[in-house]
């Protein structure tokens, strides 16, 4: 007789959750997905990780494909980086506790996309560098001007 599969304690949930995990999806996007949030979904995970025996992703997926397989299926690897393409067109992999890497500072950052490059010099704000450079400049001629006119009336009134 067959012995129940670890698998087969998983509640739907569960289950549903580490399928989307074992398609590469982070806890963001599954739970966008799923309407839930991300802390949901580490906890759905973590429950799932304790009742397989596993501790990461990749252990539970590889565990998934044999459940549903009977046979082992080695995970493809992670497609290569080419050399011309920027840093935010990189697929962001996750590391063994399931989270992307860099925090959520590097991730507003890879959103800005267009913005995260400085502006060029050019156009409308080189004229309006120099345009305040000019008007700061004849601000301090026009002062410099007025001091001795204004030393004189002083030492007039004294």
């Amino acid at each position: 007789m067959n012995s129940p599969s670890p698998i087969d304690s998983l509640t739907p949930r569960e289950l549903e959750i580490l399928r989307f995990a074992a398609s590469r999806l982070g806890d963001k996007e599954i739970a966008q997905e799923l309407n839930l949030s991300p802390r949901t979904v580490q906890n759905h995970l973590h429950r799932a990780y304790e009742k397989l025996g596993v501790s990461n992703r990749i252990q539970a997926a590889r565990l998934l494909s044999d459940h549903y397989s009977g046979e082992s299926i080695a995970m493809s690897p992670p497609l290569p980086i080419k050399a011309d393409r920027g840093v935010s067109e990189a697929p962001v992999g996750l590391l063994e506790d399931g989270k992307a890497p860099g925090g959520a500072l590097y991730r507003r950052y890879i959103a800005l996309n267009e913005w995260r490059r400085p502006r060029k010099m050019g156009g409308s704000v080189l004229w309006l560098i120099l345009l305040w450079a000019l008007a700061w400049l004849m601000i301090a001629v026009v002062g410099a001007s007025l001091i001795n006119p204004v030393l004189e009336m002083i030492h007039s009134l004294a």
